[in-house]
C-alpha cells in the first residue's frame, strides 16, 4: 500500500471523486452507479442491462448486468479480484524507471488496506482457504453457534429500548457480536472489537467508489487497530493453542494469512450480515404479511434470506480484472481490462426471475447467489451471513413481533457496492 500524508490522501480521494462525478455526466449508468449520488440504482441496472450482455463503460471498464454474462465472469477462473499489476515484479528502481506525473494518482486498491482484510486475494488462496474454513464455519459447522448467536441478538434487543434504530442499536451490536464470539475475542474486548468493526463500515464500498477523507481514515485505522488486536490474540493462541478458529487457522496457515483472514471475518463478515438483515427485516416490515407469515413460521427465515440475496444482494457490484486475453459474451477483454458484475441488476434480470422487481420468499430459488460466487473472497463469508441474518430474523420474529418501522430507511453515501442501510427507525 502507498504510503502518504493525509493531505495527499485527500487529494487523491478529491481528484478520483472529481474523475468519477465528471464521467457520471456523461449518461453512462455504470458510471451513475460508481457516483452514487441520488439516482435510483435499479432503474440504473436496467439501463445497464439494456446496453446488452457486456458493454464498454466510460468509467473504463467492462459491464454486465445480465444473469448469464455474470455467472460465467464470476465463475472464470481468468478473473480476479486481484489486479495484475499486485502479482508484477517491482522495478528495481522502484519507480518503474521515472518520476510519476503531477497529474497521476494511485488507484484506490494502491492507497486503501484492502489486502489486509483478504479482499485482493486471488482465486487459489480463496480456495484453499475455503477448504480449511469450511469444516469450522460452514453451514453444518454453524449449527454449533446457534444458542451464542441467539443469545448475541437478545442482547442487542435488551439494550435497544422501543424505539430504537434497526442498524445501530439491533443489526451492527449483534452482528459483531456474533462474530467476536465465533473468533473467540475476549470478552473484555467486546466494545473494542465493535468500535473497530464500525469504523471499518464502508471499506467495501471503497473498492469502487472513492470514499470521503474522513471515511477513509476511520476505516484505515479501525483496519490497523484490529490489526492490532488479532496480531495479541494470534500470540496468545500459538502459545495455548484451544478448540477454536484461530487455533485451526493457525495450525493450517501462516501467520500473516490467519490475521488477514480472521479480518475478512471480523470486518467485512459483520458488515454484509448487518446489512442482509436490514434489507431482510426492511422488506419484510413494508409487506406485513410475510412478516406475519414469518412470526407464525419462524422456519420461513431461510426462504427469505435468498430472496433478500437476490432481491437487494449486499454485494452489489463486484469489479473483476482479466489476468490475460478473453473472450467473454462474444466480447474481447484484453488482459489488465476491469470486469465489472452488476450483482443486484442481474439478480433482477427477467430473462431469469419472473416479476423480478418483486420481493417473493416463496418464489423457487436455485443455485448459488451471484453475491457468493465460489473462488472470490467474499465467498468466505457467505454461510456466515446467511447464517447470521437467518438467525436474526427468527429471533426479532419470537421476541418482537408486534416490531413496525418507525420511519424511511435512509442508505450510505457512496454506498454502490452494499448499498448499506444506515438508518431505519424502530418502534418496538
Amino acid at each position: 500500500m502507498v504510503t502518504m500524508t493525509e493531505s495527499e490522501l485527500g487529494r487523491v480521494l478529491l481528484t478520483h471523486r472529481g474523475v468519477q462525478w465528471i464521467i457520471g455526466t456523461k449518461d453512462d449508468p455504470y458510471a451513475l452507479l460508481v457516483r452514487a449520488a441520488d439516482d435510483d440504482p435499479h432503474r440504473l441496472g436496467e439501463l445497464i442491462r439494456e446496453r446488452g450482455p457486456l458493454y464498454w463503460s466510460s468509467a473504463e471498464a467492462w459491464v454486465t448486468a445480465h444473469h448469464g454474462t455474470a455467472t460465467a465472469a464470476l465463475g472464470d477462473p481468468r478473473l480476479s479480484v486481484r489486479h495484475p499489476d499486485a502479482d508484477a515484479p517491482a522495478a528495481e528502481d522502484g519507480g518503474g524507471g521515472r518520476e510519476p506525473m503531477p497529474w497521476e494518482v494511485p488507484a484506490l486498491r494502491e492507497i486503501l488496506p484492502f489486502d489486509e482484510v483478504f479482499l485482493t486475494a486471488g482465486r487459489a488462496d480463496c480456495e484453499r482457504v475455503r477448504e480449511l474454513l469450511d469444516p469450522l464455519i460452514g453451514a453444518k459447522a454453524l449449527e454449533r453457534w446457534a444458542p451464542a448467536f441467539e443469545r448475541a441478538l437478545r442482547r442487542a434487543l435488551a439494550a435497544a429500548g422501543t424505539g430504537p434504530d434497526l442498524r445501530a442499536d439491533i443489526a451492527e451490536p449483534f452482528a459483531a457480536d456474533a462474530v467476536r464470539e465465533l473468533l473467540g475475542v475476549p470478552e473484555e474486548d467486546r466494545d473494542r472489537f465493535a468500535a473497530l468493526c464500525r469504523g471499518a463500515a464502508g471499506i467495501l464500498d471503497a473498492t469502487v467508489c472513492s470514499p470521503h477523507l474522513r471515511t477513509a481514515h476511520d476505516l484505515t485505522t479501525a483496519v490497523e487497530g484490529m490489526r492490532s488486536l488479532f496480531t495479541e490474540l494470534l500470540a496468545r493462541r500459538r502459545e495455548q493453542p484451544g478448540d477454536d478458529l484461530v487455533s485451526a487457522l493457525l495450525a493450517g496457515t501462516h501467520e500473516d494469512e490467519a490475521r488477514s483472514v480472521c479480518m475478512l471475518l471480523a470486518l467485512v463478515g459483520s458488515e454484509l450480515s448487518a446489512t442482509l438483515l436490514c434489507d431482510a427485516v426492511a422488506a419484510l416490515l413494508d409487506r406485513p404479511a410475510l412478516w406475519r407469515a414469518l412470526c407464525e413460521d419462524p422456519a420461513l427465515a431461510h426462504a427469505v434470506v435468498e430472496e433478500t440475496l437476490r432481491y437487494a444482494p449486499p454485494l452489489r457490484l463486484v469489479p473483476l480484472y482479466a489476468r490475460e486475453d478473453l473472450e467473454l459474451a462474444g466480447t474481447a477483454v484484453a488482459a489488465g481490462s476491469q470486469v465489472v458484475v452488476a450483482v443486484e441488476a442481474a439478480e433482477r434480470d427477467p430473462a431469469v426471475h419472473a416479476d423480478p422487481s418483486v420481493f417473493d420468499p416463496a418464489r423457487k430459488q436455485s443455485g448459488e447467489r451471484l453475491a457468493f460466487t465460489g473462488g472470490l473472497p467474499t465467498s468466505l463469508l457467505a454461510a456466515l451471513v446467511r447464517f447470521q441474518a437467518e438467525t436474526g430474523l427468527r429471533v426479532l420474529a419470537a421476541d418482537a413481533p408486534e416490531v413496525r418501522g418507525g420511519g424511511p430507511v435512509l442508505r450510505r453515501l457512496r454506498s454502490g457496492v452494499t448499498g448499506a442501510v444506515i438508518e431505519a427507525p424502530l418502534v418496538l
